[in-house]
């Protein structure tokens, strides 16, 4: 089942299953998921009705990719229709659900919609032959958080879309700093703009991905020189990166950060708040710029500090993300060999 509800999340999963298909001894039926950036309502509506589609035909296995939503509602489908068949799903970071602003009835609904997601999740994560993780740093979280066995965790890495520069292109450097992804998920990020715009009020920021009715783009909007581009397809986003000087993720919780690689490829230095993950793939490197979480006057520096040494990071940024060797095919590799393993072990 197809359609995570992130950029990272649903590029492992289209990229693993397209490599997953030039294996002789599976059989790949892909079965599309939720829409992104679709209602809530009407994706857990279409998760039941994808769930029910993929569960009557009996499948041995199934990897899947469709969120909290649609995890929640193949855990509860698959009590009445397909019990044998074998379970996998990626899990990329640790992260609390959370609701957003509702009236006191809404808040009700909502929480009880929360905690019933929570509990069919949970029974999914326990049932799953196997979880599959991005990184280390993942692994030790969700095993601690999650009280999930670090046996059940399997080890992936993660890759990112290689692109070819050709030395005769002409980009315009015409943003200055830019940040792709969930905007539910970025923290401090309106005090981070604002402390930035005190320190040079010519400055702009760019930002793309789910998010862009959020309130918070309202505030960023009102300290000016900010736009937010929406949710873009592969091309914008390719541009956007080309375009771009400084990438700044404010994310707490990432199992890998697959924004963050993808602009240290495209040359772009990145500031984000200190966590493990960063240190696991990059190590201490000046390109990329850890601050401790919620010290938003500390970020705001070194964004601008990264912007104003942006010919010497930037080289920086290209030589750090070659550390990053690991293909889809390598990836698909082991997700194809646990699932054959452990159809051997039954």
């Amino acid at each position: 089942m197809n359609g995570v509800a992130t950029t990272g999340g649903q590029l492992w999963f289209s990229k693993v299953t397209e490599q997953l298909s030039c294996y002789d001894d599976l059989e790949v039926i892909n079965v599309s998921g939720p829409e992104v950036g679709k209602s809530r309502i009407r994706n857990i509506v279409s998760a039941y009705l994808q769930g029910f589609k993929v569960l009557r035909r009996k499948p041995d296995a199934i990897l899947l990719g469709v969120g909290k939503d649609g995890s929640a509602a193949l855990s509860l489908l698959h009590i009445f229709l397909s019990k044998k068949s074998k379970i996998y799903l990626p899990f990329h970071h640790y992260e609390p659900m959370q609701i957003g602003k509702h009236s006191l009835i809404g808040k009700i609904f909502a929480n009880l919609l929360l905690y019933v997601t929570y509990e069919l999740n949970k029974k999914l994560w326990k049932e799953a032959s196997a979880l599959f993780v991005v990184s280390e740093s993942a692994k030790r979280e969700i095993a601690e958080k999650l009280k999930i066995p670090e046996s059940k965790l399997v080890l992936t890495g993660n890759s990112i879309e290689l692109h070819k520069e050709y030395y005769y292109e002409k980009i315009q450097k015409d943003i200055d700093f830019l940040c792709i992804g969930r905007i539910g998920k970025f923290s401090h990020l309106v005090n981070i703009w604002r402390e930035i715009r005190k320190m040079n009020y010519n400055l702009n920021f760019h930002m793309a991905g789910l998010g862009k009715e959020n309130p918070t783009v309202q505030e960023l909007e009102k300290i000016g020189n900010f736009v937010h581009h929406g949710f873009v397809n592969e091309a914008t986003k390719i541009d956007l990166y080309k375009r771009s000087k400084v990438f700044v993720s404010p994310s707490c919780y990432e199992g890998f950060g697959i924004a963050v690689a993808e602009a240290l490829s495209h040359g772009c230095p990145v500031v984000v708040w200190d966590l493990p993950v960063y240190e696991e793939l990059w190590g201490k490197n000046e390109a990329v710029r850890k601050v401790e979480i919620g010290d938003y006057k500390s970020f705001a520096r070194e964004a601008v500090y990264a912007l104003e040494n942006f010919n010497r990071l930037s080289k920086e940024a290209k030589t750090v993300s070659s550390k990053l060797n690991k293909s889809w095919k390598d990836i698909a590799r082991i997700v194809h060999n646990t699932i054959v393993e452990s159809f051997k072990e039954t």
